[in-house]
């Protein structure tokens, strides 16, 4: 008589005690990050109980953040969740990309030029993504990035400097 072995869990599958799974990792990268701002923002003085100094919301932000991540952490170690397999580059290569491209192109040619360019190069991160669902995202969260920063923060934010001249 023969025996079966229990079936393997596939690729992919579910897997109690999975420990190397996108929560894990997900959390991982989130207190790094969170390291990464708050060794940045040490040098600035996060005020006293009379004023808030300027490194008091890099501080607080890089707090959340690896709070979050912990909590992310905790929740991928003790449920059942799907292991990482595979990783791939492409996502995090045009996500990378699109900021390094808004930083270099705000000032000289503004947030009607740099934002949609950051959008459009993050759109590419994946690639079931559609032109048409492209075009109508980048055109309202660029509509709406000038409504936010320009017109209710009064931000100087440079809209388009090539054209008025600054």
């Amino acid at each position: 008589m023969a025996v079966e072995k229990p079936a393997e869990p596939s690729a992919g599958g579910t897997v109690r005690g999975a420990r190397l799974n996108r929560e894990v990792l997900a959390g991982l990268f989130l207190i790094v990050s969170a390291a990464i701002g708050y060794y940045s923002a040490l040098p600035l003085d996060a005020g006293s109980m009379s004023g808030v100094g300027s490194g008091l919301m890099p501080k607080a932000v890089a707090i959340g953040l690896c709070g979050f991540g912990i909590y992310l952490m905790i929740m991928g170690l003790i449920g059942n969740h799907e292991r990482v397999e595979g990783f791939s580059l492409r996502g995090t290569i045009f996500i990378l990309g699109a900021i390094l491209a808004f930083a270099a192109t705000v000032r000289p040619f503004g947030l009607l030029v740099a934002g949609p360019l950051a959008m459009l190069l993050s759109s590419m991160a994946d690639s079931d993504t559609r032109p048409v669902e492209i075009v109508v995202f980048t055109t309202l969260m660029t509509l709406a990035c000038y409504l936010l920063f320009k017109v209710v923060l009064r931000l100087p934010i440079p809209v388009l400097p090539p054209l008025l001249g600054y």
